[in-house]
């Protein structure tokens, strides 16, 4: 057992729970050693799932609010949380996210203000497509027939999108969810979205 704490202690090279997020920001923007940019990484969605979720339990019981993506997703991330605080992030090896996996996404989207409206109104359902850069989400896309195409990239748009990973969001397991890269690629293009 203690050799395991010794295994877990020298993996987490990093801990950066404790950083401001000015601290965190400049790290980010000026440092060059991988690891450490991946590690700001994991703390910067860990952060952004506590901010969620703290805004999430104190919003007005009526707000519709705002849905950063499908509730089928958010509630299968909530499902894997153990805590009431986002868990630290998981260990893993480092690596540089120019060899990480792109996988792409598309599941059906209704936004829980427009589940309730009159029949005489039109309901908001549409498609949320994701494409994921290694475990992490890089593109969102939410498609309405009646509304414009909301198009967000990581890094701009960060605190609309999705915060859950990969294996959070259960897309890996959701039978039909999955689709292929140039699916994704003519629906971002044809909607105006930037080259990535």
């Amino acid at each position: 057992e203690a050799k395991a704490r010794q295994q877990a202690a020298a993996a987490k090279k990093y801990d950066l729970t404790k950083w401001k997020y000015a601290e965190l920001r400049d790290a980010i923007n000026t440092s060059c050693d991988l690891e450490l940019l991946d590690a700001c990484r994991e703390e910067f969605h860990r952060r952004l799932k506590v901010y969620h979720s703290w805004k999430s339990k104190n919003k007005k019981r009526t707000d519709a609010g705002d849905q950063r993506a499908p509730n089928e997703l958010v509630q299968n991330g909530k499902k894997i949380k153990t805590s009431e605080h986002a868990p630290a992030p998981p260990q893993r090896r480092p690596a540089s996210e120019k060899g990480a996996a792109q996988r792409y996404f598309r599941i059906p989207f209704a936004k829980p203000s427009d589940e309730y409206r009159e029949e005489s109104g039109p309901k908001g359902h549409g498609m949320w497509y994701a494409h994921f850069d290694g475990k992490w989400i890089a593109r969102q896309m939410e498609l309405y027939q009646d509304k414009p195409a909301i198009l967000l990239l990581a890094g701009v748009d960060d605190i609309q999108m999705c915060e859950l990973n990969l294996e959070e969001t259960g897309l890996t397991k959701k039978q039909g969810a999955e689709i292929l890269e140039n699916e994704f690629e003519n629906e971002w293009q044809k909607n105006g979205g930037p080259a990535y």
